[in-house]
């Protein structure tokens, strides 16, 4: 939103190392491109052995490919798209056609995953790797269109037989064995935001009030921040503000309130932190959101005791937004 050279760079930087990706998913038995978890500087696996993360947190694949999507809708640059956004938009659908095992109608699931929740490892139909992985496919179908190129149609055949799993009592079901236990991050309620795959306002209302008390005290800080992000978008200003407040209050570390990884810690720089504690704002009371459109404002408040907000410089328009 404010950094589009940035994240330009960002991308270019995905897009070099995509043959490594592409041997990646090779390695693994897939085809396509698997981006991962941790890259060294040829793209290779750089995740300690002892972590699970890197064998097995899967929608790093799906969240690059959203991340190209993205940068396409708010600076429509198609010739970006076809020399950079596409290769790996087509690369990374193919993986997720055979990263999935085709169970049945509207049970092409994927198994054996770590979730965005950390503490929940080897689990089947994630909600949030399987939201990234059916944008992934549909993003790269869109992309297809926009080119005048010809989609695979397994891409929107796949994207529309992964589930989201949902409890007894209607409530999205983080994976499929999930009981209630207590999370590490955010899971579930990214699917409201930032993704907006959930948009209808009661579920997203039912799923927050189910995972709020669920999330760690002394986890990450970024999963408070998509609290107060979606409790501004639900109208509930006063909540938004208190979640906003724990999102890094928490963990600002002395001197300078640099933000730690956990509430209490002392490894800064935590930049998912603090990328998420902007996001609140910018996201949040902001109103701002990436959409077909670009860069666009939606209806918000801010807590009460502040006054204005104005933000400056979004997007490659450079525009300036305000919330009174």
């Amino acid at each position: 939103m404010m950094q589009p050279d940035i994240a330009k760079s960002l991308l270019e930087y995905r897009y070099e190392r995509l043959e490594a990706a592409k041997q990646n998913a090779f390695a693994h038995g897939y085809d396509g491109a698997m981006y991962p978890w941790e890259s060294a500087g040829d793209g290779s696996e750089d995740t300690p052995v002892w972590a699970l993360t890197g064998p097995f947190e899967h929608h790093i694949t799906g969240c690059v490919a959203w991340a190209f999507w993205k940068y396409y809708e708010v600076s429509q640059d198609q010739e970006w798209l076809e020399n950079r956004g596409w290769p790996v938009l087509k690369e990374t659908a193919d993986y997720w056609t055979s990263r999935v095992e085709r169970n049945g109608l509207g049970k092409y699931d994927i198994i054996n995953v770590v979730a965005a929740d950390e503490w929940a490892e080897n689990v089947d139909n994630n909600a949030f790797t399987n939201a990234v992985a059916i944008l992934n496919l549909q993003n790269a179908t869109k992309a297809a269109m926009v080119l005048g190129k010809k989609a695979d149609p397994d891409w929107n055949h796949v994207a529309e037989n992964i589930p989201i799993l949902k409890m007894e009592d209607g409530v999205t079901a983080e994976h499929a064995t999930y009981k209630g236990e207590v999370i590490k991050q955010a899971d579930v309620n990214l699917l409201a935001h930032p993704l907006y795959m959930i948009t209808d306002q009661e579920q997203v209302k039912k799923d927050l009030k189910y995972y709020e008390p669920r999330m760690s005290p002394t986890g990450p800080a970024m999963g408070f921040a998509i609290l107060a992000t979606l409790y501004n978008q639900l109208g509930d200003t006063d909540k938004a503000g208190e979640m906003f407040d724990y999102s890094y209050k928490r963990n600002e570390v002395p001197p300078f309130g640099v933000i730690s990884e956990t509430a209490g810690g002392t490894n800064p720089y935590f930049a998912t932190g603090a990328g998420g504690m902007l996001q609140a704002v910018l996201t949040g009371f902001g109103g701002l959101q990436f959409g077909d459109q670009g860069i666009i404002q939606k209806p918000s408040k801010l807590p009460k005791s502040w006054d204005k907000m104005t933000i400056s410089g979004v997007g490659v328009e450079r525009k300036t937004y305000t919330v009174e």
